[in-house]
């Protein structure tokens, strides 16, 4: 509710100021709209509205649309790489690799898989030609049901190639996977333990109330093979 409130009332600002200037200022309807649609994203709409295809890339017509905000947030994205003191990747256990997105020629050595949890980023087609690449579109410190996250996770359990896993900046959604990775790959007997292992390896995670909450049922329908959400 907090995002949906947030860029809600950004874009009906944003848009009344354009309506109320005018002239040059009625571009500035392109930014509301572009608020307007990330609201309406985190109001239920989902990830999808930023048009995230399986190869990586952002349909043409959501990039257009968003692209006052997206520009915003690869700059942000950029500033925080730029200025950051930690480490773009880390490995939680081996052959489990999590962090930020990368930049080609960052990518860990030996990487088979690169999970790709960004709704709002294009992925490096550097990084994508250079191995295997799954998209699994989740928005920024959310979720996603868990009809559509168990079985990509019971996938990529079973993989025996080292596997990198990221999102923005590897914090949120990226521990919330990779946590619910350990315990499908019985490399955790639970959530605490998952979550430990991986903010040890990479201390900046940080999952929001809702993601802790899905980790959890993540981790149950992981144990009993329930797919429901």
């Amino acid at each position: 509710m907090k995002y949906v409130l947030t860029f809600g009332v950004q874009a009906l600002l944003l848009g009344g100021w354009a309506l109320h200037v005018k002239g040059v200022g009625l571009l500035l309807l392109w930014p509301a709209l572009s608020l307007l649609l990330v609201a309406l994203a985190y109001a239920g709409a989902g990830a999808r509205i930023f048009g995230k295809q399986p190869d990586g890339t952002l349909r043409l017509p959501a990039l257009v649309a968003l692209l006052p905000y997206l520009l915003l947030t690869w700059g942000v994205w950029h500033l925080a790489r730029v200025f950051s003191r930690e480490p773009p990747y880390a490995e939680v256990v081996p052959g489990l690799f999590i962090g930020r997105r990368l930049l080609p020629g960052e990518l860990p050595p030996h990487i088979s898989t690169v999970l790709d949890l960004t709704a709002e980023f294009i992925e490096p087609r550097d990084v994508r030609e250079a191995c295997r690449y799954r998209a699994l579109p989740i928005l920024d410190a959310s979720t996603l049901p868990l009809a559509s996250v168990v079985p990509v996770l019971r996938e990529l359990a079973g993989l025996a190639q080292p596997l990198y896993v990221h999102c923005a900046q590897g914090h949120g959604r990226t521990g919330m996977i990779a946590a619910a990775l350990l315990v499908a790959r019985r490399q955790a007997p639970d959530v605490p333990t998952a979550l430990a292992l991986v903010q040890r390896a990479r201390p900046g995670v940080r999952l929001s109330r809702a993601q802790t909450e899905a980790l959890k049922a993540l981790a149950v329908a992981l144990h009993a093979g329930a797919t429901q959400p």
